[in-house]
């Protein structure tokens, strides 16, 4: 029997005892991977929406004998013109001879290939940088919600920041689909993408949820999600051609988001990093309740609650630990790497051989082997040693294969996603390395710090064909060498298993070194 006076308990030891998939555990994290299946069909929408859709000059004299779109008249425009220049010509008919080769004008109107697509309707013939610009929006969007969204998640709960951004991704992506300029979607993409990715509150709320040791498996769990909706989001590209109404489509499921206020609830730890003890207990017997089990209410009444709400800001405590602000800046570093490499591979995926649906829907299924081996693997090696092996791996791959030459499709393609798998691996592993490392009253601020500062990789991504001109391999070799040099800072962070969550920063920089259930308690020195 634990005493009311001599021994406090952590919240991790109640936890341990609803085990990882009781009847509760099992309806919330299946509430909470919505987030996870909503994002993966949000997150890369700009990559069909926006695609490239092939359009030539028009030429009036020649439009009348033009059966298709393909028919191609070499004498009215230059060699390699990309459909934006033509020759000059006062005549009315259409012959070689009807045309001044040595003069060239700009072509002032256009036909596309695909009359109802995104780059016909906005006229972006000739500025692929307005139809690239989309998804380099779509990146700083979500790098300026992850700099809020974490700080609102800590500050007003898990619960409310899934809902509120739930919502607002279904209004502003709902509402990209009736624009009716390229600057109106521009702004609505950011809004939604700023707004509307509760992934971060999500995934708090989910590692929040359960005892450490039940923690990697639930993580697959939530990949896995993510990946089913990267095929949802392959399938419904196929089917529904039109982009305004896949965009409907894909966003219009996160309206589901108004249900979570009357089924959803608050995270203990959070209520109790917040000093809502009475609210955790109450939430606990409710566990306890559906789950069938018997809590001790001299277990409760001893559950520690660390009250850090109140006189300082949370950041500013994390950040006051040397020892935290380095593994921050480590934490950086991968995410950089991680989100430059996944999605440099995501925006090229269209370019390999093959039906472009069918890439995109076996690259999303590749994530689901590599969420299993995660699991497995971490709970067998730990974080550190898998982490940088995979790094490292990515980056040797990456490296290896500009090497095979382009007439093997199949064995470029397959080095391809065994690159993608390794980063998903490598990805989902920082993910929950990140959230272990920090205090739970600015675990949900530092996380989404990390991936916010991290976002700066997928906005470069796109941009990296550039490097193409000056040597064809120079983007994979980049990746590779990025990926490799991130795996060697894993070398300067403690090794983590099943530990507990730390709940403050002393805890935090104890991490590694000992079970933190056995740190005395400072009820009378707060963090």
């Amino acid at each position: 029997m634990v005493s009311t006076t001599d021994e406090r308990v952590h919240l991790d030891d109640v936890l341990k005892k609803f085990g990882g998939f009781s009847r509760y555990h099992i309806r919330a994290i299946f509430l909470i991977s919505f987030a996870f299946f909503n994002n993966g069909m949000h997150c890369i929408n700009y990559v069909i929406v926006a695609e490239e859709t092939p359009y030539r000059c028009r030429i009036e004299q020649c439009e009348s004998q033009i059966k298709d779109f393909e028919t191609s008249y070499n004498f009215t425009t230059p060699h390699n013109s990309r459909g934006c220049h033509r020759y000059s010509s006062n005549s009315e008919e259409c012959y070689p001879t009807s045309f001044n080769t040595s003069v060239v004008e700009p072509c002032d109107e256009w036909i596309y290939k695909k009359q109802d697509s995104f780059v016909a309707e906005f006229h972006l013939a000739c500025q692929d940088w307005k139809r690239t610009f989309v998804g380099t929006v779509h990146s700083i969007g979500l790098m300026c919600g992850l700099f809020f969204q974490g700080q609102l998640s800590d500050r007003i709960g898990r619960k409310a920041a899934i809902i509120i951004s739930g919502l607002a991704a279904a209004i502003f992506g709902i509402a990209k689909s009736y624009a009716t300029t390229y600057l109106c979607y521009i702004i609505l993409e950011w809004f939604e993408a700023t707004l509307g990715d509760n992934c971060s509150p999500a995934f708090i709320l989910g590692v929040e949820l359960v005892h450490s040791d039940h923690r990697l498996y639930q993580q697959v769990f939530f990949c896995v999600m993510a990946a089913l909706g990267g095929v949802l989001f392959s399938l419904a590209a196929y089917l529904v051609p039109y982009w305004r109404h896949f965009v409907q489509l894909i966003y219009a499921p996160s309206l589901l988001f108004i249900l979570y206020y009357f089924i959803m609830d608050e995270s203990v730890r959070w209520l109790l990093s917040k000093g809502k003890k009475e609210k955790a207990t109450k939430l606990l017997l409710k566990m306890a309740k559906l789950n069938k089990i018997t809590l001790d209410e001299k277990l409760l009444v001893n559950i520690r609650c660390e009250d850090n709400a109140t006189n300082n800001s949370a950041l500013w405590a994390t950040f006051n630990s040397r020892i935290v602000i380095k593994r921050f800046l480590i934490c950086l570093i991968w995410w950089t790497s991680c989100t430059f490499i996944s999605f440099g591979l995501v925006v090229n995926v269209g370019s390999l051989a093959g039906n472009k649906y069918l890439n995109f829907g076996i690259m999303a299924l590749s994530d689901i082997p590599a969420s299993i081996a995660m699991v497995f693997i971490l709970k067998r090696f730990k974080r550190k040693k898998p982490l940088l092996i995979s790094f490292i791996s990515a980056g040797l791959i990456c490296l290896v294969h500009p090497m095979i030459p382009k007439e093997y499709i199949w064995s470029s393609t397959g080095v391809y996603f065994l690159g993608r798998f390794v980063s998903t691996f490598t990805f989902a592993t920082v993910y929950i390395y990140t959230s272990e490392l920090f205090p739970t009253y600015s675990r949900n601020s530092m996380h989404a710090l990390c991936s916010a500062i991290g976002r700066i990789g997928s906005i470069l991504a796109p941009m990296t064909p550039l490097l193409t001109q000056y040597m064809e391999s120079l983007p994979t070799l980049l990746f590779g060498s990025i990926s490799i040099a991130a795996g060697l800072t894993t070398l300067l962070v403690p090794d983590l298993a099943n530990e507990p969550l730390p709940d403050n920063v002393k805890e935090a920089e104890n991490i590694g070194s000992f079970d933190l259930t056995s740190l005395p308690q400072r009820s009378d020195n707060k963090e």
